[in-house]
């Protein structure tokens, strides 16, 4: 998982870990935040985070068709440290603000090796065995970070 034999590889995987906390941080902003005006700055905080990330996967990372991880066909720390978030990326944001992830967010900032990245994460049978059920990925997000719900989204804080 962390490859502590190879540095480079070890600088790649803790290089993208640096690009990746941030998005995390940017991510909970997102949630957290109690009004329109707020998720909008938000998400555009969230977004500079994802070119970070784009920028970092572009640069540093074998991120490519038939390679799609950080280190390659290798999955890695960096993977394993990110599914659980990619996962609540997909689930979350469209149900408690009404972004669709992948076309609002992926597809609109032209973020192509995040949107590879991502989908690869999240379709790896091991990330799909470990998936949290949605249901508890919604209700710790109400227990714990939103209070307000977007115009639109489905998600009702009753």
């Amino acid at each position: 998982m962390y490859p502590l034999q190879d540095f480079v590889a070890r600088q790649r995987v803790d290089s993208f870990l640096a690009a990746w906390y941030p998005t995390v941080d940017s991510y909970y902003d997102i949630l957290t935040s109690r009004g329109e005006t707020a998720v909008g700055r938000a998400v555009i905080d969230f977004v500079a985070s994802l070119a970070v990330l784009e920028e970092e996967l572009g640069r540093g990372s074998d991120v490519k068709e038939g390679a799609p991880f950080v280190l390659g066909k290798i999955f890695s720390l960096a993977e394993c440290v990110a599914a659980p978030w990619v996962q609540r990326f997909f689930m979350t944001l469209p149900h408690f603000r009404g972004i669709d992830f992948e076309e609002d967010i992926l597809s609109q900032n032209g973020f192509k090796q995040t949107a590879h990245w991502m989908r690869a994460v999240i379709d790896r049978p091991s990330v799909i065995a470990s998936k949290c059920p949605e249901d508890e990925v919604m209700a710790a997000a109400m227990r714990y970070y939103v209070s307000y719900v977007s115009p639109g989204a489905p998600a009702d804080l009753l």
